[in-house]
């Protein structure tokens, strides 16, 4: 027989009784059937539309493009974290971006039949169906009272953080349904302390890691709290088996993590330099916790209203609970209080961890320091600037104390004696689902513009440049979805550092619809983009001004480079793979040029970059003239990892002519200039200056440099789906 819920390892370490299949798919296809009410009418147009706030495609349609990224990567035996298909030419690592590859198994079958469109709302629906059902599973190990245990799930997944963050759009954490089974594993592994269990647990944290890396992240700080409470409210016998069940967990998840992070390099990208103010912004103040549902189709605007008066993210973040789940918190505490105190101690500690840095009544700043300060003493943690992701942990205990309050209204003593006959509970749970209510949602459907399956049809394989570059939303995403080709840029959570436009190249003067300027080395459009692959160049006439519509046409107005079609709202030009040629275009490292009459010169620092680009294996001689900043200084030379050579530079006005004889592999190589620099009365670091950069090609058998072709991505199939047509 099932151990009785007052066993002495209550109140944390529980199993889930044992119920029929017919109940289960019941109460599974409940909580469905809640999320399509919950996002209705997203149900009508489950494979063209989404749900997102604003007027452009975002994080929703990123989350398409993921999918997207994910079936064509697995249909074609490739790994899909890592891409080749945005800001080419480079090879980038998705396992720090937004990828969320357990979500897109979880739709697989969905993603292959209708598309990823589909696919997305599948797993937006099923965020609702499975998050409810493992809640409920959850809240069931906990009470025996399957009402209360229904009603928990419910306000796990609708009330208003799962609920903005479909509003919002991210895949990745619209997926709340992946911490709720990491939960309810959790708590089965400490009572059964069982190897099968432990692991178990440990998979369900590394499937949530994977999903989100917020999630999995903040369910390590989570399981610390859970584990050591656990242990300490076991009997003395078991705190050591319990505590080590739980270390098992989190061991398990990090040997099982380890090979991905070494894989990819360590644990993420560079600090951002404002870390603490982004924190600052996207933490819970205490307002949010009390402010209605700004979703409500009743008083949903008076309340976002209210609430941006006072706390312009709270609205963003969803922490507010409502009366209901407030009065049934208090009703737990007060009848089952044995039981109801440690899940309010977790409560309370992860919600002084989504109060960020700072611990604030409003928006205005405050001397109170937050307990998340501590976390930023790890890196990872610095690099994570939305504490308020910490409210959807919050909502475990809070479900749970749900059901506990709940359980205690419909217990014959309570009803019979000093609460009388009124039913508190299904009131009560009444309130919860009223005050959770929310209106219709404004869809937004998803189209690719109709040019992108000509670019698709087109032979020729190359990138796709589109101008001006699209990195703040996903409208570049859905067009690639469709004409299947790499393109030069693209929306990504972290954006890449991106070389080729880094300093000077006649592809930054396109990015950026720059007037080309004199510089230390001739620029040539044609070859530039040819040697990196481009195929084509797309002009969105609805989002450049007149005057940068002018200064690129002008640019692309040049032997190599023909219009391939126009219309009023695009113009589309193709780049002919026969106008490469080796080029030299300035990487990162180099201050602004300047001149004096006809000479031009830039100044580097201790290090500058200098990119070599060719379509083909080439043969080159590069040379340029160096003056060395007050006094002679070294310059060291590296083509890639390979020193090169190590001269003297002389101090003005003597110079010296360095010349290179290279072989160069076809795509992009990078060339490192190195030297001593010092502070200058300007704020610079200056050591070298540098002019008349030049790069000649030598003649070598055609048979010889087509040995090694460049490595062009091949142009993906377009999907016969939405966003296509």
């Amino acid at each position: 027989m099932r151990r009785d819920i007052s066993s002495p390892l209550s109140p944390l370490a529980a199993v889930a009784p044992p119920e029929g299949w017919r109940w289960r798919l019941g109460v599974l296809l409940g909580y469905l059937l809640l999320g399509v009410l919950f996002t209705w009418p997203l149900a009508l147009h489950l494979g063209d539309s989404v749900i997102q706030k604003g007027d452009l495609p975002v994080d929703a349609a990123q989350g398409v493009w993921n999918l997207w990224w994910t079936r064509s990567a697995l249909l074609a035996g490739e790994n899909p974290f890592v891409t080749r298909m945005l800001f080419h030419p480079a090879t980038l690592n998705l396992l720090y971006q937004t990828l969320s590859l357990p979500n897109a198994l979880l739709a697989l079958p969905v993603l292959l039949l209708a598309g990823p469109v589909a696919a997305f709302n599948t797993v937006v629906l099923l965020s609702f169906g499975l998050g409810g059902y493992w809640a409920y599973r959850l809240a069931r190990a906990f009470t025996l009272d399957r009402f209360a245990a229904l009603v928990a799930g419910f306000v796990f997944v609708c009330t208003p953080y799962h609920v903005q963050r479909v509003w919002s759009g991210p895949l990745e954490l619209i997926a709340t349904h992946w911490m709720a089974l990491y939960a309810l594993l959790l708590a089965h592994a400490l009572a059964r302390r069982a190897p099968a269990s432990v692991a178990g647990a440990a998979l369900a944290l590394v499937v949530t890691t994977l999903a989100s890396q917020y999630y999995g992240l903040y369910a390590a700080v989570y399981t610390a709290f859970y584990v050591t409470l656990a242990a300490l409210l076991a009997p003395r016998g078991a705190r050591r088996s319990t505590f080590l069940s739980g270390a098992g967990v989190g061991a398990l998840w990090v040997a099982l993590l380890l090979p991905l992070v070494i894989w990819a390099g360590g644990l993420g990208a560079a600090v951002l330099e404002d870390w603490y103010v982004r924190q600052v912004y996207h933490a819970v103040a205490l307002v949010d916790l009390v402010t209605p549902n700004v979703r409500h189709p009743l008083w949903g605007g008076a309340a976002e209203t209210w609430l941006s008066q006072r706390h312009p993210f709270g609205s963003e973040g969803g922490a507010g609970l409502g009366l209901g789940v407030a009065l049934l918190i208090g009703v737990a505490l007060w009848r089952r209080w044995g039981r109801a105190w440690p899940w309010a101690l977790l409560a309370l500690l992860v919600l002084l961890l989504a109060m960020g840095p700072q611990l604030r009544l409003t928006a205005a700043e405050s001397a109170v320091p937050g307990p998340f300060l501590l976390l930023d003493l790890v890196g990872p943690f610095r690099n994570s600037s939305r504490p308020a992701i910490f409210v959807a942990l919050m909502l475990i205990p809070v479900a749970v104390l749900v059901a506990l309050g709940i359980a205690a209204l419909r217990t014959p003593a309570t009803e019979r004696g000093r609460m009388g006959a009124v039913p508190w509970a299904p009131m009560l749970a009444a309130l919860v689902v009223i005050e959770s209510l929310v209106a219709p949602w404004p869809l937004m459907r998803l189209r690719a513009v109709p040019e992108s399956l000509a670019l698709n049809a087109d032979p020729t394989p190359g990138a796709v440049l589109d101008l001006p570059p699209r990195l703040n939303d996903s409208v570049g995403l859905l067009n690639q979805i469709c004409h299947g080709r790499p393109i030069m840029g693209g929306y990504l959570a972290r954006i890449p550092f991106y070389p080729i436009v880094a300093a000077s190249s006649a592809t930054r003067d396109l990015w950026l619809a720059a007037e080309p300027l004199p510089d230390i080395m001739p620029l040539d459009p044609a070859a530039e983009l040819a040697s990196l692959g481009t195929r084509f160049v797309v002009l969105d006439l609805t989002q450049l001004p007149r005057v940068d519509q002018r200064r690129l046409r002008e640019q692309l107005a040049v032997p190599g480079i023909s219009r391939f079609s126009a219309s009023d709202r695009r113009e589309i030009y193709a780049v002919d793979p026969a106008a490469a040629r080796p080029v030299v275009v300035l990487g990162a490292g180099w201050y602004e040029a300047e001149r004096e009459g006809v000479r031009r010169w830039r100044w580097m620092g201790e290090r500058a970059e200098v990119l070599l680009l060719a379509r083909e294996r080439s043969l080159v001689t590069l040379s340029w003239r160096a003056t060395a900043y007050g006094a002679p200084r070294p310059l060291r030379v590296r083509l890639g990892d390979q020193r090169l050579i190590e001269v003297s530079v002389p101090a003005a006005p003597y110079d010296r002519t360095v010349a290179l004889r290279l072989i160069l592999p076809p795509g992009q190589a990078t060339l490192t200039l190195e030297s001593v620099a010092e502070n200058v009365a300007d704020g610079r670091r200056l050591s070298l200056s540098v002019s008349e950069l030049r790069l000649a090609a030598l003649p070598v058998s055609a048979a010889w440099a087509a040995m090694d072709p460049l490595d062009i991505p091949p142009t993906r199939p377009a999907i016969g789906a939405p966003p296509c047509r």
